[in-house]
């Protein structure tokens, strides 16, 4: 079922952002061929009851966060549509999404006991493909959430945190940061700053003109907010993604919405790193 809250909030991101500060949108100088619209959805076979043993086997709990991609793929077609006045007759459901990631998982010969990035590619037309790579299994997707400070080994000695940096300068905000898209000259100037200390485990915060925390080149973010100890995240306003584990912990009160400077962020602050494909992990400020 579509989340009602997610489409409340995608479309938050047209009246109070999109509109207030992209007012010629509606003539784009970026053409709808130049770009695809973007999912990347994770298959893990430990995520049913029973795992898999067949294709025939595989059920939509074996896609995280189904329902959100599908949710958020609705409202990006729609805006994307509206943006360049185009549209095409199929719609995009769940059953749909789910089928064909089953069907190119059965056409690729993939063994179903893998977990698996699927990335998926949607021109504005409705054709599609979709990409699938092997991603390592994880045993619990939130586990970044249940670390316990007390406890816990220093982020120093723990292999599996990563090292989060901050961007040298802002990044331009626009629909291309609201939305997913192959779209990404920002993130990928961005990352020229990470170092390659820990390849595969950095990512670099990304800031807007207003000095204010939008997220990670491929991830959206929570920090500790320092008066009260709460996981906050930077709001849509901020030109953050819409992402669907950041949506799905904000649903469950596990996260707050929050305008966080990026003054606020210091070396050392632990980080939240969210996405579909790796959950929740922790990470911490080195630079």
């Amino acid at each position: 079922m579509k989340s009602l809250q997610l489409d409340k909030d995608l479309k938050a991101i047209q009246s109070n952002y999109i509109e207030a500060y992209f007012p010629n949108a509606s003539s784009p100088t970026i053409k709808a061929d130049d770009f695809e619209i973007l999912a990347t959805i994770r298959y893990d076979p430990s995520r049913s009851t029973y795992p898999p043993t067949t294709y025939n086997e595989i059920s939509p709990s074996n896609i995280f966060l189904l329902s959100e991609h599908t949710a958020r793929l609705q409202y990006t077609f729609e805006f994307f549509h509206n943006l360049y006045k185009t549209s095409f007759d199929s719609e995009i459901t769940e059953d749909f999404l789910f089928a064909q990631i089953v069907k190119s998982l059965e056409h690729s010969g993939k063994p179903v006991d893998k977990s698996y990035k699927i990335r998926g590619l949607f021109k504005l037309d409705g054709s599609s493909r979709l990409e699938i790579h092997e991603t390592p299994s994880r045993v619990d997707l939130l586990s970044g959430l249940n670390i316990d400070d007390s406890s816990a080994a220093p982020l120093s000695d723990t292999s599996s945190h990563w090292d989060v940096y901050i961007n040298t300068k802002s990044s331009p905000i626009s629909p291309f940061t609201s939305f997913k898209t192959t779209k990404r000259d920002v993130y990928n100037e961005a990352r020229k700053i990470l170092p390659g200390l820990k390849p595969g485990q950095e990512e670099v915060l990304l800031f807007n003109s207003q000095k204010q925390l939008m997220e990670g080149s491929i991830t959206n973010v929570a920090i500790k907010r320092k008066t009260d100890g709460k996981w906050v995240t930077p709001l849509l306003s901020s030109g953050c993604l819409c992402g669907v584990t950041r949506h799905y912990l904000l649903r469950r009160n596990y996260i707050e919405e929050d305008i966080i400077q990026i003054k606020d962020v210091s070396l050392g602050d632990e980080v939240l790193l969210l996405n579909g494909i790796m959950g929740v992990v922790r990470g911490k400020v080195a630079g």
